[in-house]
């Protein structure tokens, strides 16, 4: 494992603040995915810490993108051939087929929050569930009414493939944003992501994290005391118990 070295922030610091807590923790676990979860509690100042974009989220990030536009691209070109009055370009086909890509896309994700459960916003859920269920709907009265003498024998299937994106939003959200048997707010998440670590990536987490406090100690920019409390915290709970006092969200509370 490597990574920007912790003893960095101590040489740099000419004192030692709550928000240099939050800085130290998110460095030390800059490569994992525990940063992430850790980075939704952190204070915006500490935020430079924060790895960002990384090939991997980059790609991730374009998917997810994607699946929230499809059904909305899908409606507006529906809509745009009904207004035009053309009985040409029936774009069925094509809403269809962008639905059915942003339907793997949803497939994939349910597999990943299947092995990595997280809790999520409920007020993100409902919105998703909207963008999908509402264009969907749109997209099939479209089809049923204007475009009724359009449809034959193969267009039908791009029906059941939008109305089967409505369905599969609308149970997400029946379902909810909290996984049964999973974490149930952005402190568990975090704390599933670190369990998610593995153990000797995590030792060596800690063995940087712990050598940095100990050189805090020794500059005199912590007691012994306050060293010995920091010393004492499970992974992820350093800041949490040495600075609660700024972190961004309250972190036993689901949202």
């Amino acid at each position: 494992m490597s990574g920007r070295p912790l003893t960095e922030l101590v040489d740099e610091a000419k004192g030692w603040s709550a928000v240099d807590w939050w800085r130290l923790e998110l460095r030390s676990f800059a490569l994992t995915a525990a940063q992430r979860p850790l980075a939704v509690l952190a204070p915006k100042e500490a935020m430079s810490e924060h790895r960002g974009i990384t090939l991997g989220s980059f790609v991730q990030g374009l998917a997810y993108l994607y699946a929230v536009a499809a059904p909305v691209i899908a409606a507006a070109a529906m809509l745009r051939w009904v207004l035009g009055d053309t009985a040409y370009d029936f774009p069925l086909a094509f809403a269809g087929w962008i639905t059915l890509v942003g339907l793997v896309v949803t497939g994939w994700s349910e597999i990943q929050r299947l092995r990595h459960p997280r809790a999520t916003r409920a007020a993100a859920l409902r919105t998703l569930a909207l963008i999908h269920a509402i264009p969907g709907a749109i997209t099939a009265l479209i089809a049923l009414t204007a475009g009724r003498e359009q449809l034959g024998d193969g267009t039908w299937a791009w029906l059941v493939v939008i109305a089967a994106d409505v369905v599969v939003h609308i149970a997400i959200l029946v379902r909810g944003p909290l996984p049964k048997g999973g974490p149930q707010n952005e402190r568990e998440n975090l704390e599933w992501s670190i369990r998610e670590i593995p153990a000797s990536t995590l030792a060596e987490v800690m063995e940087r994290r712990n050598a940095a406090i100990g050189l805090l100690a020794e500059r005199g920019l912590i007691d012994s005391a306050t060293a010995a409390r920091a010393l004492a915290t499970a992974p992820g709970e350093l800041a949490l118990t040495l600075a609660p006092e700024v972190q961004q969200h309250a972190p036993g509370s689901s949202r």
